[in-house]
């Protein structure tokens, strides 16, 4: 098994995610890019509807977004958030929200190559609980370094990569893989992306398991045993109401492995969000 995740991961250092081509160059396109972490939730979107041609390298969005978010963690209640979306490229570097960070080494007519960095929230703090859980010790988000990549398959794209945690040990690792693909009509587009993640025993016990320690409340200790897997879904429908301005609505789920789902931390089932926006970009 442990050859198996090793040859895994060898294949998807090759190709990973960034900023997918458009998938339609004629109209207004969109590129939806929508990730749920933890207690802290954002969907980036951005509307552009130069041609391929005129090889556009220069943007920056501005936008907002509410979400409805069932929390993957216990001792926390559905909630609600509305944030700011600040994205921007310049050249062959980008970022959405200053969150998701990277510069594009290859671009090839298929294939695209990058190297990333990402903050991602995963890490806890008391305010993150209501009320037993306040006990744990906080725990420093992960900022993932790493290399991504897309390769096109006609009017889908197939992503995937490796990241390592930097904040962590060094077998702190996760690899993902993926199939994003979507259909235009006019100025519509809906857009599906499906997501499988594996992460390493160490990064899954330290963000998913609970220290085997002395507690006050109600609070099990539990170590997660070999690697976690998510299964992430994300579709979303997006409307260019002029060149400038784009409208979007989005639903995402996501799924965990057993040994995830078993954690005492975890709510043992599958997660869910969604939300509405708009952006405008220059």
């Amino acid at each position: 098994m442990k050859k198996f995740y090793f040859i895994l991961f060898l294949l998807l250092f090759s190709i990973n995610t960034f900023s997918v081509t458009f998938l339609d160059p004629v109209v207004n396109r969109v590129l939806v890019y929508i990730d749920k972490d933890s207690a802290n939730n954002y969907a980036f979107i951005k509307g552009m509807s130069e041609h391929d041609e005129k090889k556009v390298d220069k943007f920056i969005s501005l936008g907002i977004v509410g979400s409805s978010i069932e929390p993957r963690f216990k001792d926390k209640k559905d909630y609600y958030t509305v944030v700011p979306m600040i994205n921007g490229k310049y050249k062959k570097f980008y970022t959405f929200g200053g969150i998701y960070n990277g510069y594009n080494f290859y671009e090839g007519k298929k294939l695209d190559l990058n190297f990333t960095a990402e903050y991602s929230f995963l890490g806890r703090v008391e305010d993150d609980f209501d009320s037993y859980f306040k006990e744990l010790d906080e725990l420093d988000s992960p900022i993932m370094l790493g290399i991504s990549g897309s390769y096109k398959l006609n009017y889908a794209f197939l992503t995937g990569g490796i990241n390592h945690n930097i904040r962590g040990n060094r077998n702190e690792n996760t690899a993902s893989i993926g199939v994003l693909s979507g259909i235009p009509f006019k100025k519509f587009i809906l857009l599906g992306f499906v997501n499988y993640k594996l992460m390493s025993n160490s990064f899954t016990d330290k963000y998913f398991g609970i220290p085997d320690k002395p507690y006050n409340g109600p609070i099990t200790p539990y170590e997660v045993n070999g690697v976690g897997q998510a299964l992430q879904f994300t579709g979303a429908l997006a409307y260019s109401f002029s060149r400038h301005i784009d409208l979007f609505a989005y639903y995402y789920f996501e799924t965990f492995s057993d040994n995830i789902k078993n954690s005492t931390l975890t709510t043992g089932k599958s997660s869910h969000m969604f939300g509405i926006g708009g952006t405008y970009t220059f």
